[in-house]
């Protein structure tokens, strides 16, 4: 991808955005507070991750992108987010669409279990990934910068391995996250991804670490999502203990107490959080071709590590 592609895509990109704030402030498409929001305005658009699934689209219409089931499923998951951004979708209905999604980047990605009753499981754990990214909507900042780190790391370690022209996928849409952060990550957002970005944002890294998985005979590329995927599953456990409904929205992530118990800035926690992950990161990068059993000893040393410091701060938080 030469320096003069990156220009015009930027521009089209921003362009595009651009055209959706304006048309969303027009229909009032604004992000209401809810029992998950940490912020109070009412003028804070929602939707404005669209611009990760146009970065894609620009690469198919453009004959750089090849990869129809993995296309299909995100067209899919998008549209239906979409929908549920704009108005109520039954859950029923949207995870039956997720779980086609998954099923059709499996196909893409060539991941079959040996034995077939793990398929379902593998469908499973596949939409609970795309949905736990939803969350990270939550504060100003964090489906950006994370997203930035992880499709950024994504991108380095695949670079041009990748076949059917999908190497371009992730400077796109590393692109279109630019753009994104450059309208949410700020102390007043004006946008948020909403489900369009953020499911969309899930899918899309999925699909790379599921790539990255099967390149390198190894599940260590899951530490990519190790520091939310610790937040996402001690909090669901936290809240198994005190009997909560863990499909009702909350405000129970780390980093949502953190904003909202102990009063740190929203692009603080954030950017804290993109930063820890930058250094996992970096361990997967260096670790990849490590026989297995030092994998394993380094994963257990980063998911021990990360639940310690998980559990030291929420009671500390929880305590004040």
């Amino acid at each position: 991808m030469t320096l003069t592609n990156y220009g015009f895509l930027t521009i089209l990109l921003l362009g595009s955005e651009f055209l959706y704030l304006r048309l969303a402030r027009h229909f009032r498409l604004f992000d209401i507070p809810n029992e998950r929001s940490l912020h109070q305005t009412t003028t804070t658009i929602r939707g404005g991750g669209i611009v990760i699934y146009l970065a894609v689209l620009i690469t198919v219409f453009t004959g750089s992108f090849n990869q129809p089931w993995f296309f299909g499923g995100l067209t899919a998951v998008v549209l239906v987010s979409f929908g549920d951004d704009l108005t109520d979708i039954p859950v029923r209905f949207r995870l039956s669409v997720q779980l086609i999604a998954v099923s059709l980047l499996l196909i893409q990605t060539g991941t079959f279990p040996t034995n077939w009753w793990a398929f379902p499981g593998l469908l499973l754990l596949g939409v609970a990934v795309i949905n736990a990214c939803n969350f990270m909507d939550g504060i100003n900042g964090m489906a950006a910068l994370y997203s930035l780190v992880t499709v950024g790391t994504l991108w380095y370690v695949q670079g041009d391995k990748m076949d059917g022209g999908s190497q371009i996928l992730y400077p796109s849409v590393f692109v279109a996250l630019l753009i994104f952060s450059f309208f949410n990550a700020r102390p007043k957002a004006i946008c948020f991804a909403g489900d369009v970005g953020s499911i969309g944002i899930g899918f899309i890294t999925l699909y790379g670490l599921l790539n990255v998985i099967n390149e390198h005979h190894t599940y260590l590329p899951l530490l990519l999502l190790a520091v939310y995927g610790t937040d996402t599953l001690l909090t669901l456990f936290y809240r198994f203990r005190q009997h909560q409904n863990v499909l009702r929205a909350h405000r129970s992530h780390l980093y949502q107490l953190l904003v909202s118990q102990r009063g740190w800035p929203h692009l603080g926690v954030a950017t804290g959080y993109a930063f820890v992950q930058i250094g996992i990161n970096g361990l997967v990068l260096w670790a990849l071709e490590w026989p297995i059993v030092h994998q394993l000893i380094l994963a257990g040393l980063v998911l021990c590590s990360l639940s310690i410091l998980y559990v030291a701060t929420r009671t500390k938080v929880m305590s004040t």
